[in-house]
This record gives structure tokens, sequence and C-alpha cells, in this order.
């Protein structure tokens, strides 16, 4: 298969080159308009070959030149590849409240994704950003989003896909998916389940991302969820994709089914009688792809096409509108063109986690970070004696979900050994989930607790608890970690407690018992280094949470109930989901977080008193910084409707901006609210209208924390529908992020090709052993393994590593068995190393079983692919 793949690409390139006779064929000239070259590509292709476009691994065609394709990729806070930069995971770059550097982080990543698709290894098509709302801190998958907030949601996403599909007029720099359309919020039993929900909710909370990130910015795919609206599979919903998508808003761009998808409208949604019928009816509802990858096996979709069309279920000229759709974005991408005519071909493999690319990490990480309690404990002293750094996330640097695998991973540990001057000493405390050597490793921190000055302790959860397929069962910190931390306040009282959540977590005890507490996130590869910087006040925290943190999940609606506005059951109170509706009191309000110094919001002025039909008002303000130390605030600005009769949010954000301003100094800031802020969803004229009246414009430095109020009059009137082509009153077509080139993030606009040097050339002893891994059909960040030993030492030491990157060091005790957890690759169905160094003690290998996730069975390998003493 490679070599035809070389012979293909080889032909195709060739025919570039050949002169006039190339373009004979008008898909082969790039000066030819690119509809008339997608109608010719697909009138040159037979049927089998059309239909092959519909899943995710795509023959090539070889009398065309065409060599084969692979439309896969993730790309949602860094490229899931070797050597790739991670950024902050989606949850904590919302809350930085940053759309700017969103935009650069963006950049970043889509370099990368180029520089992977230059040297052959990737193609470009990404399926990210993820809009889906954080409504339910339970939700597996709630650090892949930005914000319980469809405003703050929609300006964070809408930077993604600037810098991810870049400025060429002509060249797209990669393909964006965005997803899962929609409401995908539960995880368990997903593919099974439907959303029920009613228009209002629809259209104002659960459809504004989508909406910007197509109209406004143009994204070029959307990918539909596993779960089923209100009766219909998502992927067969004529009224969803046809209808809003298409009809409403003018999306002219792919829409790719998630992983099986369309298979599910058979098997597990029961919404069709036959495979045949499933995929007649979703290429029909607008579809056009089916997300699935396997070694041998197509798509279900692709195997279901012809048949349905030799039923008559569906005409060759209907597939034919989806294939032109997915032919259309090769052509955007430059697949058929020479790559000097394309911007994006220039970029090299150096961006690859390159100096400028870690530093921006570092940034977005630093920026990210919450400072939620501080009783006078924070900044710490670098010249503290003795500091204790326990916890199960202090020594390892978790990612999140979705991550690919870096060179250079600095944990938390990592980052305060380097800035303290003092002794640092280390104890993991428990476990995440809990096992039987808690209690002894609870008993080890208490002992270094009681010698130690102050404790950071971290702690937190990850995808053994929350991710896909797997929703949170509650909001408290697993295993004993809980237990570990009033164990360790009991015999020292100078604790900073540091989280690394996937989201809002119970800390009702820790709030009023811990004098310091910072919400680190999975914060990217650089997460170590931007916490020590924040904890010695190197930095000055400024990030606030993009979601409401409650006291308890008792105060969530069950997690199957989409409703935002209100929910009631026979045993209980009416409760409500976010900020905008709940009543009840948070333990940390939306758009909360501290800081090392202190601000003060004054001269607040409108530009006007009365808004008529859709005018724009400025809200005009000075943000003063009245503490000691530089800082940034981030200046929210609310809306609330005074006298309507309809159930409408107690406030809703419709602005914000992030400002720095130095100790002692002052900056004007100006936010622009245009008339569609103020604007609700009427479901009886199917228009966002806004009513008559008056309505309070709110600033504040949280969802509570509310610092001035001022009312305005408007003139009602519907607000006009906005297709792509057009744009939102929230469009800035001024923005400079909208000129800039791919190389604006890099010095001189200059790539760094600065790598840091392995400097171990320590002589160990190795062995590799040579791993298979298959598509288990969902995501998992790492497979489960089993290292079996015929002898191992008292003293012996281990380090896993993969493709050059460490995963992990172990101390062995003596044990012939050894549970490790090893990153999935890249690609499935390629062959891996993983290889075994012994750093210390006496090691004879025996075997490796491998734990696939799912219901695949374990397998165990015996034989030694390589060693080192056999090079």
């Amino acid at each position: 298969m490679k070599q035809q793949m070389k012979i293909s690409t080889l032909l195709f390139f060739l025919c570039l080159t050949i002169g006039n006779t190339t373009y004979s064929q008008t898909w082969r000239n790039p000066d030819a308009p690119i509809d008339k070259r997608v109608d010719d590509l697909l009138s040159r292709m037979t049927l089998d070959e059309k239909i092959s476009y519909c899943g995710s691994v795509i023959p090539g065609i070889d009398r065309l030149g065409i060599p084969d394709f692979v439309w896969y990729g993730e790309a949602l806070h860094g490229i899931i590849d070797w050597n790739c930069t991670q950024f902050p995971q989606n949850i904590a770059m919302g809350s930085t409240w940053n759309p700017d550097l969103m935009f650069d982080v963006a950049t970043a990543i889509s370099n990368e994704a180029r520089a992977l698709k230059n040297m052959g290894r990737k193609e470009v098509m990404m399926f990210s950003p993820t809009v889906n709302m954080a409504r339910d801190p339970r939700w597996g998958r709630n650090e892949e989003c930005y914000s319980e907030d469809p405003f703050l949601m929609s300006e964070m996403a809408r930077m993604y896909i600037r810098g991810m599909q870049g400025n060429d007029p002509k060249y797209t720099k990669t393909v964006t998916t965005v997803k899962h359309f929609v409401a995908n919020n539960v995880d368990k039993r997903r593919e099974y389940s439907h959303s029920l929900i009613g228009p209002e909710d629809l259209y104002e909370y659960y459809f504004p991302a989508y909406k910007t990130c197509i109209v406004d910015e143009e994204a070029t795919g959307v990918m539909t969820a596993l779960n089923g609206l209100n009766g219909v599979p998502c992927s067969a919903n004529d009224w969803l994709i046809n209808g809003v998508l298409r009809k409403q808003w003018g999306f002219k761009g792919y829409v790719i089914a998630d992983w099986a998808a369309v298979q599910g409208i058979e098997k597990r949604m029961h919404f069709a009688q036959t495979q045949e019928e499933a995929a007649a009816m979703a290429i029909r509802a607008g579809l056009d792809q089916e997300c699935f990858r396997h070694k041998t096996k197509p798509a279900p979709m692709v195997q279901a096409l012809k048949p349905a069309i030799e039923k008559g279920l569906l005409s060759e000229n209907e597939l034919d509108v989806s294939v032109r759709r997915l032919l259309r974005l090769r052509f955007m991408t430059g697949d058929f063109d020479d790559a000097t005519l394309n911007p994006y071909s220039k970029i090299p493999a150096s961006v690859l986690e390159c100096e400028t690319h870690k530093k921006l990490a570092l940034k977005a990480a630093e920026q990210s970070i919450v400072l939620l309690k501080n009783n006078e404990v924070l900044p710490l002293s670098k010249d503290i004696e003795h500091l204790a750094v326990i916890g199960p996330f202090a020594n390892r640097c978790w990612l999140g979900i979705y991550s690919g695998n870096p060179q250079s991973k600095i944990s938390p540990l990592d980052g305060i050994i380097k800035s303290a001057k003092g002794e640092v000493s280390f104890a993991e405390g428990c476990t995440v989930k809990g096992d039987i050597s808690d209690d002894d490793k609870i008993n080890e921190a208490i002992a270094l607790a009681k010698k130690s000055d102050y404790v950071i302790l971290v702690v937190g959860n990850d995808e053994s608890t929350a991710t896909e397929n797997v929703d949170r069962k509650n909001l408290k910190l697993p295993g004993k970690q809980h237990q570990l931390i009033k164990a360790v306040q009991a015999v020292n009282k100078n604790i900073i407690l540091v989280l690394v959540p996937s989201g809002p977590t119970n800390l009702t005890w820790e709030q009023e018992n811990i004098p310091g507490i910072i919400c680190a996130w999975p914060n990217g590869q650089e997460q170590g280094t931007a916490l020590a910087h924040v904890l010695y006040g190197e930095v000055n925290p400024g990030g606030k949470l993009t979601a409401t943190w409650v006291k308890s999940a008792n105060n969530l609606p069950h997690m199957h109930d989409y409703n935002i506005r209100r929910w009631k059951d026979d045993y209980g109170p009416e409760i409500s989901r976010t900020y905008m509706y709940s009543t009840t009191k948070p333990l940390y309000p939306f758009g909360y977080g501290l800081s090392y110094t202190k601000f003060k919001i004054e001269n607040v002025k409108l530009s006007k008193s009365h808004m008529k039909e859709m005018d724009d008002v400025m809200v005009n303000m000075e943000v003063l910084n009245i503490g000691k130390m530089d800082g940034d605030e981030i200046v929210q600005v609310y809306v609330r409707d005074v006298k309507t009769n309809r159930i409408a949010p107690t406030k809703a954000l419709k602005g914000f901006k992030r400002v720095h301003i130095p100790a002692g100094k002052s900056k004007s800031v100006s936010i622009k609210l245009p008339y569609e802020a103020f604007s609700h969803y009427d479901k009886n004229t199917h228009k966002f209208k806004v009513e008559s009246g008056t309505f309070e414009i709110m600033i504040g430095q949280s969802s509570e924390n509310i610092v001035a109020v001022k009312a305005i009059e408007l003139t009602g009137g519907d607000i006009p529908e906005v297709r792509v082509g057009e744009k939102s009153g929230y469009f800035n077509a001024n923005d400079k992020n909208r000129t800039k080139k791919w190389d604006h993030i890099y010095e001189n606009n200059i790539v760094d090709d600065h790598k840091t040097k392995n400097t171990d050339n320590v002589s160990y002893k190795w062995i590799e052993y040579e791993i298979l891994f298959t598509d288990p059909g969902f995501y998992v960040n790492t497979w489960d393994a089993e290292l079996h030993f015929k002898y191992a030492s008292k003293d012996a030491v281990l380090e896993t590593s993969m493709e050059g990157l460490k995963i992990n060091t172990y101390k062995l005790d003596g044990k012939r068995k050894l549970p490790i957890k090893i990153p999935i690759p890249p690609e499935y169905g390629t062959p891996v190393r993983l290889k075994i160094k012994t750093l210390k003690g006496k090691i004879k290998h025996a075997s490796i079983q491998i734990i696939p996730p799912g219901d695949k069975k374990p397998f165990v390998i015996e034989k030694i692919h390589r060693s080192s003493m056999n090079q």
C-alpha cells in the first residue's frame, strides 16, 4: 500500500509539471474557478470512487494520480502526534478570557499540522473545535469546552477557527470541523440517547457558538453528534442539517457524522430498518461523511451506499452533492496544486515543538490559572527552607484528554524545584482513584508535612473519572484525595491547594479550611513552570472561571435534562442551570478569580441613553490598579431585560475585555454592545427580537461582583437573519488577527529551530517490544498494560518511553508484575515500539500484556523486538 501511495504521488506531481497538457483537465488547473475544478474531477470519478469519499480512509485513484488519503485528525489543544506542542486544555484556554491569545495558539497548532502535512506524515482535516456547552460539570468531556456561557464560548471558538484556517485568500491552512452538533453533553450511552430541548434554549444557548463559527468565521466543517435531538438522530436530522445549518445559516462546508453514527441510525437508534436506509437518510439530510477508521474495513456508510443506490433509496445525483462538498475542501487546502503556489507549504518541520511554541504554551498556561482563595499566604517566598510538594498530580504533567505526545513536559514538581531556593521534598499522598496503598501513602504525606514549613498539595481528576464514554459520578475529588487534604491540614496549616480538574469540583470544606487555593487545570506541557511563576509571584494570576462552581452536585438538575431555564421534579425545589438562571448560591460564581493586586472600575458611561434598531452602544470606563503589583483585570459586561414577562436571564454576558495594568496606573476601556446583544428568540415568529423598554447594562469583576449598573432604553425590533457571506453585529472586520500571516508569532517572522538536546549519555540496558494498536472506536488517552519479569532486584528502577518520548519511571521493589500506562500512537494500525530502560538494579524481562479498552481481549507479547544487547 505504501509503495502504491508513492507511485500515485509521483504520478500526480509529474502531471503537474508537464505544462499545458496538464490543464487539458480542468481540475488540475489552479487558475480555474474552484466550482469548475470540482465538477470536472467529479465527472471523472466512478460510483465506487465517489462512495469511498464518504468515509475517513479514502483509497487513491491511480489512473488520475491521486494518492490514498486519510480524512482524520485531532487538534483540540495541540496536534495528536509525536513531538507536537501541547497547549492548555480548552477549559483552561477559556479561563484566559483572551481571544487574541487563542488566535495565536491556534496559529501555532495549525502551523504544526501543516508542517506534518509537508513532511508527509498527516493531512490537515482536523476534528476541532469542541463547542458543546459546558452546562454540566459531570459530563466526561467537560474539559474540552471553553465555557458554560454561549457568548464567551463563541468568542474563543471564533479565534480558534480564524487561527486554524488562516487568512490566505485562496488556500485554507487546516480544515476545522466544529463539533458535536448538537447538545452532546452526556457521554455514557450517548449513542442511544436523545437530547430533548425547546426552541428557546436551542437558539439562545446551544446554537450560538456554532453559528458564530459558521456564519462569521466560515468554518469549513461540522461534525454531528452521536446522540439524537428531540427524537431524531443528529446524523439523520433533516431539520438540523439541511434546515438550520444549510438553509438558515447558509453553510456550504462538509458535515461528518461522529464515529459510526450513520450505522447507529439503525443499529442503536432504531430509526431506520436497514443500513442502506440509514445511509440514504443521512445523505438526504445533508450529511456527507461518516467518521470511521479501520485497517481493512471501510466506514459502514461507505459499505451501505452502493446497495442503497441500487435499491433506489438514493440517486447518484444526490450522492454527488455530498462528494462535491468533500472535493471542494481538498481543492481549498491545495491538495491538487503545485506546492509552490501554497504559502503554507513553506512551513518547515522545525516549527514542531519549537521554542516559540513552548513560550506561547507557557504564556497561555500562566494566563489561565485562577486564584480561588488567598488568606495572605500567596505569593510564596523562594527562601522557604523546607517545602513539601504532595499529591497524585504533583509529579505528573497531566495534559488532559485528546492530547498528543510532546518531547518536553514540565510537572508541577519540576517547576517548583526549578524555582525554589530551599529544600523541596515530594510524596505522592495517594492515588487518583484509590487503591490499597493509599493509607501508607497518606501516612508518608503526613510525616513529610509535619517537618515542612509549607505544603503545596496538588490534586485533581483525570481520564479515569472523566473522558469520552465516562461521566463523573459526582463533583468530589476521586479516591481518597479529600481524606489526604484533611490529614495534611491537621498537621500543617500552611497549605496551598492546587487543583488540576476537568471542571467545577466540590471544595466546600477546603474553601473554609485551606488558606490558599489555585485552579491550575490540565494546563499544557509548560504547566509546572506556569504554576511556579504564579506561586512565587513572578506572574500575577489573572484567569477567571468560565463556569459556575456549585457547592454540590445536588444543586444540579439531572444530567439528561437539557433545559437551561428551569427544572423541577416532585421531590424538591425548582433548579436552573448556569449563572444566567440559577438562584442557588454557588461556591464560586461564573467570572470569578482573585489577583495579587486590587482593581477598581469607575467613571462608567454609555455612549447613548437610547438605542434604535440596529444601533450599537459603547460602554466606556476607567480601570485602575490600586494595588502594588502589575496585573490583568477581566472587565465583564452583562445585560438584563428589566420588565420582560418571559423567563429571561437574571444577567447574560455580552462583552468582556482582558487588560494589563501596571501598579498604580489606569486604563480606559471601551466595549461595544450591538443591538442583537439585547435580543431573545421568539418561538412564535422564529426570529430573534428586541423588546421595547428598559435594559440594564451591568459592569462586573465577576457575575456576582457587579460594580456599576447603567440603564438604557431600547426601541423594539427584529434582528435580520444572517447567513454565510453576511456578518453578525459582533463581527469585527478591522480585527488585526484577520490580516496576520502564519509566521506572525515568530520573532522577525523567522521560525526558530532550536531544540532541547538530550544530554543523557549514560549507557543503560534496554529492550523494546513492538506493539500494534487497533482503533477501539472511541477516544482514550492511554492503554493499560502489564510488564512481566522473570526477575527484578529489590532496587530495580526502569523507565518507559515511546518514539524517544519518556512516559514514566517506576521502582519495582522486587515485584514480578508492573501495571503501566501506554500513550496511544497518533495513527492506529502502525506498529510502534515501547522501550524499557533499566536505570538501576537488575531486570530479566518475560513479556508484556496489552489490555485494550472496551470489550477487546488482552493479548501477550513475549518477543523482544530489539535490545541493547543486539545493537
